[in-house]
């Protein structure tokens, strides 16, 4: 199947480089041309540089949104019209870098990131938060673990986002688990109680029931 990635960052291509492992057909985009050039050279299977934000979403179910929170908004803006019925899959943190380098929060304590990103969407678009959990270079050295796959966790509303967001979190080599609605996104986030861990099936189980 065919998927759009806009974004080609270090968790972006992280995202693209599982995808197209498992068998996914990619459409990629990117402010840096360049990066989504190169991205596709190495991963040398089904993938296309999409012309522009836009191109990457013919003939994709699903788009992932691989940008920075404080840019997301703006590409929303520029492709919101086409993405009705697209499963939208967001995965990133309510986060920003000042020039010295130092990160920090941009939203408000006990505000998640999902909340504000379903409200950005269109109608029609169908929203999971996935794929942030972990950092890039944990995302990769922890898929198609053998014999007990790693989880990831992603939260959503919409049952058929479900449904697809699952299906690519096993393409990409884990095991997908639901928390719980978009109001669970927090728990995502960097900071979260599910950020950065790597558990199996049953620890994943446990930790669900709990809460």
């Amino acid at each position: 199947m065919t998927s759009g990635i806009i974004g080609t960052g270090a968790l972006g291509s992280a995202i693209a480089r599982q995808l197209a492992s498992g068998g996914e057909i990619l459409r990629l985009s990117s402010a840096d041309t360049k990066s989504a050039r190169e991205l596709a050279s190495q991963i040398g299977r089904a993938v296309v540089v999409a012309a522009d934000n836009r191109d990457a979403l013919e003939g994709a179910e699903a788009v992932v949104l691989a940008l920075r929170f404080t840019v997301l908004k703006s590409v929303i803006d520029e492709i919101g019209d086409s993405l009705a019925g697209k499963v939208v899959v967001v995965p990133s943190n309510p986060l920003s870098t000042d020039a010295h380098g130092k990160v920090s929060r941009v939203l408000p304590d006990g505000q998640s990131s999902g909340e504000i990103v379903a409200g950005w969407l269109p109608p029609g678009a169908r929203l999971a938060m996935a794929f942030g959990t972990l950092s890039a270079d944990v995302f990769e050295s922890s898929s198609n673990r053998w014999p007990e796959p790693a989880v990831l966790f992603y939260a959503t509303d919409d049952d058929h986002a479900g449904e697809e967001v699952e299906r690519l979190i096993r393409v990409a080599g884990f095991e997908p688990a639901r928390i719980g609605g978009i109001e669970q996104s927090g728990r995502l986030e960097v900071g979260g109680d599910l950020h950065d861990l790597i558990v199996g099936p049953a620890a994943a189980r446990s930790l669900l029931s709990r809460r």
